[in-house]
């Protein structure tokens, strides 16, 4: 967040309360401190996560074919970047403390209040990770920026070892916002 000039307001635990009621950003880290480098250097995947996906979502594909619990839990370990502290990064148009709220909320394959990020609900260490704030009024720009600051700071080995080495954004991010898409794979994995 200090690399694109946002103030950090504060984190809190995964499905605690973010204490933010305005607009801004977030994103959702393995550390508790802002600058604190956490890595893990396996995706840490639920299986149990992983066959509840595909228990709901019956039309879910890996490239066009209808993928075992395995093979799902394999891509979904492709996309995470070992050497990185940040999984996901998200914006709040009005209320950053509601929108969490929604994505706490959201069951894994349904589609509403918060579908985006959903890979992060397939990890088994979901309670263990922490949810970073900081107010800004012009949220998509500082998303974006957040973004793009994350894929140019990827490291060439990080890269190498993703489902899409040009495109090497957080683990639960797979697009830029009105840009491009993760080449990951996976389609049907939230309802039409």
């Amino acid at each position: 967040m200090r690399a694109v000039q946002l103030n950090w307001a504060g984190a809190t635990r995964w499905h605690q309360r973010v204490q933010l009621d305005g607009p801004g950003v977030y994103l959702v880290a393995l550390a508790e401190v802002p600058d604190e480098v956490v890595t893990q250097a396996v995706c840490p995947v639920s299986a149990a996560a992983v066959q509840q996906l595909l228990d709901v979502r019956p039309e879910l594909l890996l490239d066009g074919r209808r993928p075992t619990a395995d093979a799902l839990a394999e891509r979904l370990a492709s996309m995470w970047l070992a050497d990185e502290t940040v999984l996901y990064i998200g914006l709040a148009g009005t209320s950053v403390a509601k929108r969490v709220r929604q994505y706490y909320k959201t069951a894994l394959g349904a589609r509403k209040p918060h579908a985006g990020g959903w890979p992060l609900k397939t990890l088994a260490n979901l309670d263990q990770l922490w949810v970073h704030y900081a107010p800004c009024a012009s949220v998509d720009a500082a998303e974006r920026a957040m973004l793009d600051t994350f894929v140019s700071a990827a490291s060439a080995s990080a890269r190498v070892a993703v489902c899409d080495p040009d495109l090497p954004l957080p683990f639960a991010n797979l697009t830029v916002p009105r840009g491009a898409r993760k080449r990951h794979g996976i389609s049907g994995a939230r309802e039409p």
